[in-house]
């Protein structure tokens, strides 16, 4: 995890880590699913009528705006989020343009930075055309006649720079509708500015992005430093006392990731004035020192809520992000304190708040509506609620999850990564074109029979939705920082140039449609390559060089090394079989999942009780020794025109399918187990499948309606096939016979029950070959 002192920093994210990422100019997609996700993105944003977003930033300049031309709408209308899909924007095109360099998005963007280069110019020129410098605040949004005078330069914004600085001292707005006297999220508008022209910078090396973006940065420094000082009240620059009080505060002290920024234009710049900024946004009044203390409060008691602002329960997609930034502090300044607070953080909420399909946040009964929110720890089964997972938040999850990889190179973060993409990112975008609608979610749903909505101009969503699809493959890739290794993180078709080194490699492969991937070499040398072996693998990793297998086993949640000397045409090949799976919620073993691999299978249609209830499934008596749900009780039959793998469950004939099949029908994503008797193929023994009281659940804040510690656990069944595969019906009876006397020593069978189990376990030899 340390900051490589030794080797050249690189710009931007990563860039002092040991194990750092590739330019995306540097990897192009293949055809498979991801190409086709990014392709409907790519169309959207070739047709998007770029003028639309600076029809405000040219309102607060007092420069005109082409006839017939509005601002995008949604949040983007000249309300007080406005600005912040123009830096989404931005960086979709940047990275549109890095895929396969068609100069549409490159002139889109060019265009789009001068404009904006042009309209902070003639914000701060006003200062000088006015030497008492009084601040007013025309809050004019579709005129052009905006006259107000900055406080400091180099603002720039879709809005007024007193809806900036109305959240510190001495006004200390809050979140609200009012455009004179409230805010909402100042300075997460202004880091997806700053973020979409560095992107800008990074992508395609637009050298007045990154002078409008450092002269942004340099008056952010200002505002966090003065602050308002021509407001009457005004008693002197901001403590870290005022800091703190400013980021506690729900929704207005929502920054994103403004702290990400500056520590890589400190790096950019060399000015430490910008490292001193990102450290201002530390949110130390509760959540930092908790963080660095392993000491979870995203969800609190009402009557233990730390700090002078929160809530009960914190805001997802406000906090992920600071903690993206506190890795970004850490890699510049070397300070542990910022990479132990974002480790620790992602662990409160991997596994502990993380649904199945990646998502994490919902409503319990007790709390408020408010799906955005965290919900309690080890609270999975009880906080489905219809809104579901914020598709944000899980972009940001993925950002962290990656940061935090290039440190300590985990495989556990990779798999979580590959879940969120191939499941919530993936299944954010419909699967359809358009050229004026971005077409993506906001909340997925979790609900049984519930079903996803598309659209999202102008939200956050539909912001970081339009860089999800754009950057499909920053992560297939890794390398050491010192050229000496190359990690295969993701089974996606791509090819890597990687110039420095000589070597380019290509894969190929229909993940996650198939399950097997070709890798051919270009170049010679010494290099290790460094293949993730998944961690849903179950049927073995299998993997040939030139035809040869390779010794050593493949230890699924790890990486597979292949260190030699390479030389152009050798190729690596790799079987890694899909097999289907369930995963039991945290809180309540019965409510279940299935997955293929990484992806979520989701049941279409709505639940026979309506939708809210779950479908009640019986899987067990179709299950052979090997464990494999796929050969009898959930079997493939048939494909989709696009190559998604359709299956159906042997109980219920229920169609189940991939969660990145992205349409408007009703699914499910989790099921309840309903396993009544203990059953061995077609033998019924006749005893209850009962629980083992494992406590569940234990909540560390309560639930409305819910025992905590309550007495739910494992069934019987589930305990004997978490041992499976077996290798014959020898070893699948000793598995039953020790379950069982572990049930009878703790009272949950009696002897004679248990000797049932048994000896009909005995009996199912024929049934379970």
């Amino acid at each position: 995890m340390d900051v490589r002192a030794d080797i050249p920093a690189d710009p931007g994210p990563g860039g002092t880590a040991p194990v750092r990422p590739f330019r995306l100019d540097q990897v192009r997609l293949g055809d498979g699913l991801l190409q086709e996700k990014r392709d409907r993105m790519k169309e959207f944003l070739r047709e998007y009528d770029e003028r639309r977003f600076l029809v405000l930033f040219n309102n607060q300049a007092n420069r005109p705006n082409p006839d017939g031309v509005d601002p995008p709408g949604g949040w983007e209308d000249g309300g007080l989020l406005s600005g912040h899909w123009t830096g989404h924007f931005m960086t979709a095109l940047s990275q549109a343009y890095a895929d396969q360099g068609e100069e549409v998005f490159k002139t889109k963007l060019d265009w789009m930075v001068q404009e904006l280069a042009a309209c902070q110019d003639s914000i701060t020129a006003r200062m000088s055309n006015n030497s008492s410098a009084i601040t007013r605040r025309d809050t004019t949004q579709n005129t052009g006649a905006a006259d107000w005078i900055p406080t400091h330069p180099n603002y720039l914004g879709a809005l007024p720079e007193d809806t900036v600085l109305r959240l510190g001292p001495p006004r200390w707005a809050v979140y609200g509708g009012d455009a004179e006297t409230n805010t909402w999220a100042p300075w997460y508008t202004q880091h997806k500015i700053m973020r979409g022209l560095l992107d800008a910078y990074y992508n395609t090396q637009s050298t007045q992005a990154l002078e409008v973006v450092i002269k942004m940065a340099d008056w952010a420094y200002l505002a966090l430093t003065i602050g308002d000082k021509n407001q009457p009240g005004y008693t002197g620059n901001l403590t870290r006392d005022n800091l703190n009080y400013m980021w506690d505060l729900y929704i207005a002290g929502e920054y994103g990731g403004a702290n990400e920024v500056f520590p890589e234009i400190y790096e950019l710049t060399g000015d430490s004035k910008h490292l001193q900024t990102a450290k201002a946004f530390d949110n130390r009044e509760s959540l930092f020192g908790a963080s660095v203390d392993d000491h979870d409060i995203l969800v609190v008691a009402p009557g233990n809520i730390p700090g002078r602002r929160r809530a009960e329960r914190l805001h997802a997609n406000t906090h992920v992000p600071q903690f993206i930034g506190y890795m970004r502090i850490f890699e510049q300044s070397g300070e542990q304190e910022y990479f132990t607070a974002a480790k620790n953080f992602y662990g409160w909420v991997v596994p502990h708040r993380s649904f199945a399909t990646g998502g994490t946040s919902g409503s319990y009964p007790g709390s408020n509506n408010n799906a955005e929110l965290f919900q309690n720890r080890e609270n999975i089964a009880n906080a489905i609620a219809q809104n579901g997972a914020e598709t944000c938040t899980t972009y940001n999850l993925l950002k962290l999850a990656r940061n935090l990889f290039l440190h300590e190179h985990n495989a556990t973060y990779m798999d979580n990564y590959e879940r969120g993409l191939f499941n919530m990112i993936t299944g954010s975008r419909a699967d359809q074109t358009s050229a004026d609608d971005p077409l993506l979610t906001y909340f997925q749903p979790l609900t049984p029979g519930a079903n996803r909505d598309y659209g999202n101009t102008g939200t956050c969503c539909g912001g970081t939705g339009m860089e999800s699809h754009t950057k499909y493959q920053e992560t297939v890739y890794l390398r050491s920082a010192d050229g000496s290794a190359l990690w295969v993180n993701l089974y996606v078709p791509s090819t890597l140039n990687w110039a420095e080194t000589g070597f380019a490699v290509k894969q190929e492969t229909t993940f996650p449609r198939g399950d097997t991937a070709k890798f051919t070499v270009t170049g010679q040398g010494p290099l290790d390559i460094k293949l993730r072996v998944p961690a849903w693998v179950r049927k073995g990793f299998r993997v040939t060089v030139n035809g040869k297998a390779q010794p050593g086993k493949a230890q699924p949640g790890s990486y597979l090394t292949l260190s030699r000397s390479w030389k152009t045409g050798d190729v690596i090949e790799v079987q890694m079989p899909f097999s289907i799976r369930v995963e039991r919620a945290l809180d309540r073993p019965d409510t279940q999942s299935i997955l293929w691999g990484p992806v979520v299978l989701q049941t279409v249609g709505t639940p026979s009780n309506g939708s809210g209830s779950y479908w009640a499934l019986s899987l067990y008596r179709y299950l052979k020794l090997d464990g494999d749900y796929s050969r009898a009780a959930i079997t493939h039959t048939g494909t989709t025109a696009s190559g998604d793998p359709l299956f159906t469950t042997a109980d219920g004939n229920l169609t189940v399918r991939p969660y990145y099949v992205s349409d408007t029908q009703a699914v499910s994503s989790y099921f309840r187990r309903v396993e009544p008797t203990v059953v061995f193929g077609r033998i019924d023994t006749g005893v209850a499948n009962l629980k083992r009281n494992d406590g569940l659940p234990n909540y560390d804040v309560p639930v409305t309606g819910i025992t905590s510690p309550g007495t739910d656990g494992p069934t019987f069944l589930d305990l004997v096939w978490d041992q499976s595969p077996f290798a014959s019906h020898t070893a699948f009876v000793e598995a039953v016979s020790s379950t069982a006397n572990a049930f009878v020593a703790t009272g949950v069978y009696t002897a004679s029950e248990r000797d049932v189990i048994v000896t009909k376990a005995g009996e199912a030899e024929q049934e379970m070959a």
